[in-house]
């Protein structure tokens, strides 16, 4: 038996549509085959080959990460799948290395994924590093404290992606985590969503307008089906994306989502700092449950570290141990300074003083985790106490860090 590891080419999109749709208890398709073609370019996949055969592969979709007003490409990994004949034989953990080296090719110096799996993924330096809220509530039982400014709510389509993009950039400028979008993923991962057997289908879309018509805000959602128990039909709402830029376009999308009162419930994943429970006359009524988002780890520290704009009010320095055996490029001492709205990291022979793993980096670097949570618990060494709050000024944010987007 002979194994590859390599970038998939356009005669493997077949195989790699077999793979994943088997890995996943999905029927493979020639609509499946068509879509792979027409959105995937097969270079965005690293796959394992037994003998000539696809056994497994990785995805890593190019992105771009927002944090403290900058930019920098992150390598968005889904789906990491395995024929189930060979699992446990070492291929994805070996697929997951070759990804990260073809990442740090590709400058993306950071990668993201979604999963149920989070021991797998911590082997190889991803960890937890954003957070969300979820809420569910029955629309009936909620009401608001206060009402917005009189606005509009205009329903849009998919065509008018680019009237979204502008009031999501907007928002999102300064923000920390969400992706900076382009059409194809407006269209299919935020507009539209994927339904069995094999269906896309259109998401609700409506746009807050001041009286003026000055658009402030939008919301995009679903609705479907839940298990009929009694003589009415039983619908559950989905909330996709919700942006809002005043708190009168806030009030306005949330007073329209609460139309919705046929829904047996409406579920909605917000950030980390959203109010909407504190404007409720009954905030018990909301059921919130405070959750994660992705998994994130620093691909290439050197780079990721300059692109990472400095929020901190004066200047800092100091030197970490960064562990990190699944990217050994990153494994060294490194002098972090930051001064000026701008951060720079550089090997050095000189003492620690602070060592971590690139598992406590991730949500260090995102400030998902504080210095001081992460020494308190072991997860940072301390060499010089001093450093920590250091470390602290040099990773603060904007905003907590949280995502939009899932993949």
């Amino acid at each position: 038996m002979t194994a590859e590891y390599r970038v998939l080419t356009p005669d493997d999109i077949e195989q790699s549509v077999v793979v994943e749709s088997l890995a996943f208890y999905n029927e493979p398709s020639p609509a499946r085959v068509e879509m792979s073609r027409k959105y995937l370019p097969p270079e965005w996949t690293v796959g394992a080959f037994v003998d000539g055969k696809l056994i497994a592969d990785t995805r890593m979709v190019p992105m771009v990460r927002r944090i403290n007003g900058g930019q920098m490409a992150l390598g968005a990994v889904g789906p990491v799948a395995c024929l189930s004949a060979y699992r446990r034989q070492g291929h994805v953990g070996r697929l997951l290395r070759f990804a990260l080296e073809t990442m740090r090719e590709r400058g993306q110096v950071m990668s993201g994924l979604h999963t149920p799996h989070d021991a797998l993924y911590a082997r190889y330096g991803w960890e937890r590093a954003e957070g969300r809220l979820r809420y569910q509530f029955y629309p009936k039982d909620i009401h608001l404290r206060h009402r917005g400014a009189a606005g509009r709510i205009e329903q849009a389509t998919k065509d008018g992606w680019e009237r979204l993009d502008r009031v999501y950039q907007a928002h999102t400028a300064k923000r920390n985590g969400p992706f900076t979008r382009n059409s194809i993923w407006w269209q299919l991962a935020i507009l539209s969503h994927f339904e069995s057997p094999g269906e896309w289908k259109d998401n609700d879309i409506f746009v807050w307008s001041t009286a003026d018509g000055r658009d402030e805000g939008y919301v995009v959602y679903s609705h479907r089906a839940l298990p009929q128990d009694t003589d009415w039909p039983r619908r559950v709402v989905h909330v996709r994306d919700f942006v809002a830029l005043s708190a009168d376009a806030y009030i306005g999308l949330w007073q329209h989502l609460l139309t919705h009162d046929l829904a047996e419930h409406i579920v909605a994943y917000m950030p980390p700092d959203d109010p909407f429970p504190n404007l409720v006359h009954d905030p018990f009524r909301v059921n919130v449950s405070p959750g994660y988002g992705a998994m994130l780890r620093i691909v290439n520290v050197e780079q990721a570290i300059a692109l990472r704009p400095y929020a901190g009010d004066r200047p800092v320095s100091f030197t970490m141990r960064i562990l990190d055996h699944s990217a050994p490029w990153n494994e060294a001492t490194w002098r972090i300074e930051a001064a000026d709205g701008l951060m720079r990291a550089e090997r050095t022979d000189a003492e620690p003083d602070v060592e971590l793993t690139a598992n406590t980096l991730a949500p260090i670097f995102t400030a998902f985790m504080t210095p001081e949570i992460a020494a308190g618990v072991g997860l940072l060494r301390v060499f010089r106490a001093e450093a920590v709050a250091e470390m602290t000024e040099a990773f603060r944010v904007l905003y907590p860090p949280y995502c939009h987007d899932s993949y």
